[in-house]
This record gives structure tokens, sequence and C-alpha cells, in this order.
């Protein structure tokens, strides 16, 4: 192996670009297979999950998934958009986007990538709004929408400066020598109101909406804690109790059959007295006109006293709904807490070495290695975001589940009819 295709080594294009390998030496054939990962993953990822939300009426009714679209679509346009043009320029040394001003345009405009940005922070405040405040702020449509509108708007907005050519015009970068991108070293005031807006305002939003639905998960975690430890109410008839909090999930078997039944009667038969042998039997009082008064007053307490555990049992078969519903609400929550997170820590992740790298405010000198680094983790995000979302919401998942049954009984039924004719 030469010293050429292992160490960087620049050397001059005709038309003046200085390129680091040649287009078939091993770094070029690594980085060409990287990107058309990449690529790929990213375009299937995304068009599964966008066309998953919109069979699904159930997904589809769901406003804040009108968000998760608008992150969808961001990636797509993103994927194809952007890096598409890298799966050429790899092999070409940027030849094509050098000599395209159009296509470089293209290619190097930050529309989707800020619009990235904009569309997680709206995700955050939305899932702010419904967990913490759902109640003052329940979801409307007239919100969705106008999160969508501000999102492009804001995205829009951001693109116009370098793709019209007021400051930091789109050019083609030599150092990773297979994107364009705006000139972020001419003008230091584009790119620091960027990194202003993202790092300053996005950033610490984001941050601020996630911890408010970690500190909710964690009120109503101690408010279930709180409701287990709490003792069981004392009855005065222990034997006319029963709770029927396991009755209802088990329901399906405790009633299959009368046989059951019927069984259960014979077990009672040998177990001894029961609830109704320690009643006692009713007594006659016709000998004494005396005692009929107490004893209407006694079958008036006994009404009472029923009253009053029919009262206890529906209270307590209350609380326990309650909590019930309180502990679902609580997983959901956890869920979605924990997807939120993800999707900002992996833009942050997948973008903040570039923003570092590139940024007009330090003076570092950039390998081709770490030029071409950044880049590839920034373009990777749209790979992490319909993945993440997809697996961490059921419903796609098992919508997912049942499509890759599917292919894998339609792709055993092939082979069987192949090997039959064979």
């Amino acid at each position: 192996m030469s010293s050429q295709d292992t160490s960087p080594t620049p050397y001059d294009r005709p038309d003046g670009v200085t390129i680091y390998h040649e287009s078939t030496s091993v770094v070029a054939v690594i980085e060409g297979i990287t990107i058309v990962v990449i690529f790929l993953g990213a375009l299937v990822a995304n068009l599964i999950a966008l066309a998953t939300i919109l069979r699904d009426k159930v997904l589809r009714r769901n406003l804040h998934n009108w968000l998760i679209l608008n992150l969808i679509i961001n990636d797509l346009g993103f994927t194809i958009m952007n890096i598409s043009f890298l799966v050429v320029s790899v092999f070409d040394n940027g030849n094509f986007l050098y000599h395209n001003k159009v296509v470089c345009f293209i290619n190097g405009n930050v529309l989707f990538a800020f619009g990235n940005f904009i569309t997680v922070l709206a995700i955050s405040v939305d899932r702010y709004l419904a967990v913490v405040w759902s109640a003052r702020f329940p979801p409307s449509q007239s919100r969705t929408i106008v999160f969508i509108v501000f999102c492009w708007v804001a995205a829009i907005g951001s693109s116009f400066p370098s793709l019209f050519g007021v400051v930091s015009a789109i050019g083609y970068q030599e150092i990773s020598q297979s994107c364009c991108s705006p000139e972020w070293q001419e003008d230091c005031f584009y790119s620091t109101i960027l990194n202003v807006i993202i790092y300053v305002v996005i950033v610490p939003t984001m941050v601020f909406c996630y911890v408010g639905v970690f500190l909710n998960v964690w009120r109503q975690q101690r408010l279930l804690r709180s409701y287990a430890d709490e003792k069981p109410s004392i009855v005065s008839n222990v034997c006319s109790v029963e709770d029927n909090d396991d009755d209802d999930d088990n329901h399906d078997h405790v009633t299959d059959t009368d046989h059951d039944m019927q069984l259960d009667d014979i077990d009672q038969s040998s177990e001894g007295p029961t609830c109704s042998d320690l009643t006692p039997g009713p007594m006659d009082y016709s000998q004494s006109s005396n005692i009929e008064e107490p004893d209407a007053e006694h079958a008036e307490g006994e009404n009472e006293e029923k009253k009053t555990i029919q009262q206890e049992n529906m209270m307590t078969g209350t609380k326990k709904k309650d909590r019930r519903s309180m502990q679902k609400k609580l997983n959901i929550d956890k869920r979605v807490a924990l997807t939120g997170t993800l999707l900002v820590l992996t833009t942050l992740v997948c973008w903040s070495p570039y923003c570092i790298v590139y940024s007009c405010l330090l003076s570092i000198n950039i390998p081709h290695w770490m030029g071409v680094a950044t880049v590839w983790l920034g373009y990777s995000n749209s790979l992490f975001d319909p993945l993440i979302y997809s697996f961490m919401n059921r419903r796609i998942a098992a919508r997912y589940r049942d499509m890759f049954r599917r292919w894998s009984v339609g792709l055993n039924a092939v082979i069987r009819c192949n090997s039959g004719e064979a």
C-alpha cells in the first residue's frame, strides 16, 4: 500500500482545487462506503417512517405526529438535497459540485439543517406543554399548525443570506473535498448569529423543556409511591370485602367455563366454615313484641353498615383505577421524555463538532480527516432521527415488526418456490 493511500498528501488539480487522495484510493473507498450507507439508511428509514404514520389512522390523527412528520420531511429534504451529492463528490473529488454553481447552492444551503434544529425545538415545547401544562394548554390543531409554519419561516429566513450571497456566500469546501457550504470564515457575523441562535436560544429551551418533563415524571412517581405506601383500610366485615382489581385483569380466565365454578363450589364444601356459615341465622322474635323495635333498629344498622362497606369498596376500586391510569400516563411520559432527550442529544452530538470546527471564532488548522468526519457526523443526524422515534413509539415499532414479518414470509415463500423448481 502506498503512502499516498494511507496519508492525506495534498496535490493540486488543474482547476486549482487542492485534493487529498485519489478517487480510487482506500481512503476514498472508505469515505464512499460510509456516505452511501448514511444516504441509503436515512432515505429508507425516513420513507418507511413517513409511510407508516400516514397509513395508520391513529398515528395520523395524533397532532404531535404532525411535528414528527415535519421533522421527517426536513430529514428527507436534507438527505436528497445535501447528502446525495456527497456520494458523487467523494469519487470525483468534488469536480461536479465545483463546476456547477447551482447544484453547489442546493447542496450547501442551511435550509434543512437549521430547520432540523427548529423542528426539534418545536417538538420539545409541544411535549412540555402536553405533559406539564396539559390542562391549561391542551393539544390543538391551531397550535400545531403555528409550530409548523414557524419552523419553515425560521428555516427559510436563515438560508436567505448565504443563498443570495448577502453574507457568507455558498462555495465549495476544499478541506472536506466533498461538499459545499457557506463561507463561514469570510463573514463571521452570519456564523456567529446562527451559533448564538442555536446554542443560546434553541438548546437551552430544549433542555428546559425536558427538565420540566422529567420533574413532572418524578412528581408522578412520588405520588404513586405515596399511594402504594398507604395501609389498606380495615372494614368490619372482612368476609364480605373482595378486591376486584385483579378480577378486571383476569376476568377472562375466571369466567371461561362453568366447570371451574362447580369445582370452586366443591372446594368450598371441604375447606370448613365459610363466611356464610359464620353469619348467625335469623332468630325468631315473634314471642316477644317488646324486641320488634330493636330488631328494626338492628336491621337498619346492618343496612347502613352494608352501604358503608359498599362505599368503601367503591372508593378503593376508584383509587386503584386512578393508580392504574396514573401509572399508564407515567409510562407514556417516561417514553416521551426519553424520546425527546435522545432527539436533542443526537442533534447536539451530530452537529456540535461541525459548528466548532468550522467556527470563525476559533483558529483551527483543520486536517482533511477532521473535516470529513465532522461533515459525515452532521449528515448522519438524518438517519438517527427516524430510527429513534420509530423504535421508541410502540405502535410504529409494532407496525415495523408486522412489515418485516410479512417480508420474511414472502422471501421464504420465494426461496421455497425457487428451490422446488430447481
